[in-house]
């Protein structure tokens, strides 16, 4: 169990080191090429360790089967990380339309309509969604949702990056909101 703990934490401080200094660009290659972007580097490793493991000439030394297969495992992580990430924004967005629909002219939500979109005992959190007609309206969050799994290293590597928060959460596939409490969390450590 422990080597597993340790093989998971190498794979995470990896990612967390590579996907600052390459500025995120897997998840960007997954914007625009969708699951190919991920296969076509997995089959890069795949082929790689295929060579190593017949034991091909090799011209850069350092590189082994084990780091090949680590690699392998990062790329299948980051791609259920999009496909999670890609799935949780759009219950999200769609969570925060209904509730931009269910406002009334004060910017708060009125009480019939959030009874129907929480249930007091699922409620997780609050969170201030920002709207620049009706000002800024505090919400209950469900639970499923506040839950939603955010890569906090990412999150924090593109905040020192000197990303606006905005695009973070545009990014993120989350409210600007959530972006802020990570930042705030992270601060404080």
């Amino acid at each position: 169990m422990e080597q597993h703990e340790s093989l998971l934490r190498q794979i995470h401080d990896t990612y967390v080191k590579k996907n600052h200094d390459y500025g995120d660009s897997f998840s960007r290659s997954y914007e625009k090429y969708g699951i190919v972007a991920a296969m076509v580097r997995m089959e890069d490793k795949w082929n790689r360790l295929d060579n190593l493991a017949r034991g091909g000439q090799q011209m850069v030394s350092g590189e082994s089967i084990r780091d090949t297969l680590l690699d392998l495992a990062g790329y299948s992580i980051m791609t259920v990380m999009e496909l999670d990430r890609r799935k949780l924004a759009e219950n999200q967005k769609e969570f925060e339309q209904q509730v931009k629909e269910k406002c009334d002219g004060s910017g708060s939500v009125q009480e019939s309509s959030a009874e129907e979109l929480v249930k007091e005992e699922e409620t997780a959190g609050k969170v201030v969604l920002h709207d620049d007609e009706k000002g800024d309206i505090e919400v209950n969050i469900p639970e499923k949702l506040e839950k939603k799994p955010i890569d906090e290293g990412k999150v924090m590597a593109l905040y020192k990056a000197k990303w606006p928060q905005k695009k973070i959460a545009d990014e993120m596939g989350c409210s600007q909101g959530r972006v802020s409490q990570i930042i705030r969390a992270h601060k404080g450590d």
